[in-house]
């Protein structure tokens, strides 16, 4: 594949715009067989880790499906009534799908199975899809990483494409860690007091810690407490260390309690569905104790077992607890101070939301305090001067956040400080911090609306400067389609890797252009990896101005000449970073 990479210093169309820009805009490759690309992470050199979404023709196996069933004739229904209420027609039937395997060459067909079995992703009768891949990448290629996907004879012998893969973090020399589920097999399986088998989808374990060494071979990092089930661990973050040795944190089962264990011994009898499929359903509702973990490898990545453990967790179990406990850890530094989430207990009430802090001497300690039992909050990143980032919320049920503050707590001085966004109850989260205090992540731009839009911002920690990186790049125009969404990654020397959002040919769910009634080109928004490339002789733009502004931002504000002069003014000029 070939790609185009595009600077912002490229000619801009407008007359009066400066040329010069405090940053310059580097697109970098994606998957032509996906729509949407993102970063996770990239180190000094330029080595990218990052995960691309909704894969074209996705495998679709129909062998086992009864289209005679209740279920699959409501869901075709409900999309042939979407349709006619669009004033389009259905091109498909279930016959068609089911003996013809239309689903591999229509794609509202193959857009129709997709969504009817992503609505049966709990069930373990349908076959599971993921449509997310991971990527390792530079500034010109792109490849997928394969982690424990595998080919399977129910997709004719091609990748399952049932796994979750996700790379999260790349060491100086090109190190990866992430993690990864295992692919679905499919068996018959006959219930009790039934004569035919049914259809099953089960897999090995629901996840597991991995790191790629620069050779590109792929080892598996033990989990603490294992089991003919799968056990679960996870890697987040990696660093090499001075000496040539490495550090990689995350997760770790520990155990299974007792009410897990009381669970599985009273459902998983193998009567009614095979028993990994029943182990892997009581996962999916939380089975095993988690910690936050720690792995140490030597230059050789063998695992020094002496300094590999556990790192520990906010709260004490009582005698009369049988439930799961839950810490983890997110990245981790040179000095070996990891950072994470814990659940913590305030006297004798148990706190079931998690808790930002970093782990220390076996011990986590918190860096928020939680004055109400639905508060949460996050530590996302640590720089090499022990200062932590992250954000913390209300979260009245779990996964639902509002009133979103990022922070950034400096440990060597116990100083907590929470971050002004852009205006009073935007919404901020952290990504990332580097050495020289320069924090990044998105926040929203948007005021009174159901779903405020979010852009990148940087906020210098040295200054207290907050700036909408947007406002540093040059205008956007059909020569420079883009928005920055979220600041992902800042190196030390100020460079940032971000997702983009820009204008392409729509595609369908097998990857060809759509076009409307007319036969003209469709048109939708994609996210896109991007490298900001710090330009210090750069000015800002300056731009027309918008016809309305988004919101005052925090980082303009004008003097009373400014506000007299202000009508005379027919650009908006653009803050400048120092």
């Amino acid at each position: 594949m070939k790609y185009s990479l595009l600077a912002a210093s490229i000619g801009l169309c407008f007359s009066g715009q400066l040329f010069a820009v405090t940053y310059e805009l580097t697109e970098l490759p994606t998957n032509e067989n996906t729509k949407h690309t993102y970063i996770l992470d990239a180190n000094e050199s330029g080595t990218i880790v990052g995960r691309s979404t909704e894969l074209f023709n996705l495998p679709i196996d129909v062998s086992y499906i009864d289209i005679e069933d209740n279920g699959i004739k409501s869901a075709y229904d409900s999309w042939k009534r979407n349709l006619e209420l669009r004033d389009d027609t259905i091109d498909f039937t279930l016959e068609q799908i089911k003996n013809e395997n239309v689903a591999a060459t229509n794609a509202d067909a193959n857009a129709f199975m997709r969504t009817f079995l992503s609505s049966r992703a709990g069930n373990p009768e349908f076959q599971k899809l993921n449509s997310g891949i991971s990527s390792s990448f530079t500034a010109t290629t792109v490849d997928e990483q394969v982690i424990f996907d595998a080919n399977r004879e129910y997709t004719n012998n091609e990748l399952s494409r049932s796994t979750v893969q996700l790379l999260t973090a790349v060491a100086s020399d090109g190190t990866r860690v992430g993690w990864a589920t295992a692919p679905y097999d499919k068996v018959a399986f006959k219930k009790n007091n039934e004569d035919d088998d049914t259809i099953f989808f089960q897999r090995a374990h629901s996840s597991r810690a991995f790191l790629i060494k620069p050779s590109g071979e792929v080892m598996a990092l033990p989990a603490k407490y294992t089991d003919e089930y799968g056990s679960y661990s996870n890697a987040t973050d990696i660093k090499k260390l001075d000496d040539g040795t490495y550090l990689v944190v995350g997760q770790s089962a520990v155990s299974v309690e007792k009410d897990s264990q009381d669970r599985f011994n009273d459902n998983c009898k193998g009567e009614d569905e095979p028993v990994a499929v029943c182990a892997w359903e009581l996962q999916n509702a939380g089975y095993y104790d988690l910690r936050a973990y720690q792995w140490k490898l030597d230059a050789d990545f063998n695992v020094i077992a002496a300094e590999t453990d556990e790192l520990g967790i906010g709260l004490t179990r009582n005698d009369d607890e049988n439930r799961i406990h839950v810490s983890s850890a997110m990245a981790v530094n040179k000095a070996g101070i990891a950072v994470g989430n814990s659940q913590t207990r305030e006297g004798d009430d148990f706190i079931i939301r998690q808790r930002a802090g970093y782990y220390q001497g076996g011990a986590f300690k918190p860096v928020v305090d939680h004055d109400k039992g639905y508060e949460s909050s996050r530590a996302v990143a640590i720089n090499d001067n022990n200062v932590v980032v992250g954000y913390r919320m209300d979260e009245f049920s779990v996964g639902t956040n509002s009133n979103v503050k990022a922070y950034y707590y400096e440990i060597d001085n116990a100083k907590y400080v929470e971050i002004d966004s852009f205006y009073e109850g935007s919404d901020m989260y952290v990504t990332d911090i580097n050495n020289a205090g320069q924090i990044i992540g998105k926040a929203e731009v948007e005021k009174n609306v159901a779903s405020p839009r979010s852009e990148a911002f940087i906020f210098d920690k040295v200054t207290g400067k907050l700036d909408n990186i947007n406002d540093l790049l040059p205008c956007k125009s059909a020569e420079f389609p883009y928005d920055i969404s979220e600041a992902i990654k800042i190196t030390d020397n100020g460079n940032i890797y971000a997702t983009a959002t820009k204008t392409v040919n729509r595609k369908d769910a097998l990857g060809n252009n759509m076009k409307d009634s007319n036969g003209n080109d469709e048109f939708e928004s994609v996210a896109i990896p991007v490298l900001l490339t710090r330009n210090n002789s750069g000015e800002p733009a300056q731009c027309a101005p918008d016809e309305a502004e988004t919101y005052e931002r925090n980082s303009a504000s004008f003097g009373l000449l400014s506000l007299l002069a202000a009508p005379l003014l027919m650009l908006r000029r653009r803050k400048k970073v120092k």
